[in-house]
């Protein structure tokens, strides 16, 4: 594994949701500085960064899948269940509290599938970023998944972030990239489970790609089609 050089010029940030809405990392002068904010409250955090990766979709379909969900899928060789897919903005609008056969009917009729319940689950995060990305400009806000972050970073697919070599693996990864990793885990507040810590900062490494003109993207030539940054 090699070490990615970080170049400092320039503010990036990696968001990811948790339980009490979302959490990012930002990087100030080689340094991680935590913040949470709630589920409504995401435009606060966003507006602090030039380069923002967030884990959650961005750009909503009316019909049809995603084809940076099924490039992502492909991209985890035995471990393609960690990516969801994301439904057409309607299905998100009846949110998880919807009838499920009501849910259920209107996603297979715009897609041919239906829709999981972690996907519907996450509706609220999704439209929450969605509204605030259509009224403001101004940063650099782009999708990532943490799974592939860590794969592309580790140069294999890592174990389920839920156990306990999962963890050791994606810390590990990151102190490839950024020594004082373990350290900038101790001072993120106390609420955020480790492994929603540990996807923003996967979001950050990223958005730091990406910021330095090293990043690829899902599907690769996608320059306004819904792109999952890597």
């Amino acid at each position: 594994m090699t070490a990615t050089r970080v170049s400092i010029a320039g503010r990036a940030i990696g968001i990811d949701g948790y339980r009490g809405g979302w959490v990012s990392a930002r990087l100030d002068d080689a340094c991680i500085t935590w913040s949470t904010a709630t589920v409504p409250d995401i435009g606060s955090l966003l507006a602090s960064g030039i380069i923002v990766g967030v884990d959650m979709p961005i750009g909503l379909l009316d019909t049809g899948e995603r084809e940076c969900d099924a490039l992502a899928r492909r991209a985890l060789p035995g471990a393609a269940s960690r990516v969801f897919t994301t439904p057409p903005r309607s299905v998100l609008e009846l949110g998880p509290d919807a009838p499920n056969a009501e849910v259920q009917d209107l996603c297979r009729g715009l897609t041919g599938k239906g829709v999981s319940r972690q996907a519907l689950n996450l509706a609220p995060r999704i439209l929450a970023l969605d509204e605030h990305l259509a009224r403001t400009s101004g940063h650099l806000v782009v999708e990532v998944h943490p799974e592939i972050s860590f794969a592309e970073l580790a140069g294999h697919v890592l174990a389920s972030k839920k156990s306990a070599a999962g963890v050791g693996q994606r810390i590990a990864a990151l102190e490839s990239w950024l020594p004082t990793t373990a350290a900038a885990l101790t001072t993120v507040a106390s609420d955020v489970p480790i492994d929603d810590a540990l996807d923003a900062l996967a979001a950050l490494w990223s958005a730091v790609r990406l910021r330095d003109g090293q990043a690829r993207t899902l599907p690769r030539d996608a320059a306004h089609a819904p792109r999952i940054v890597i």
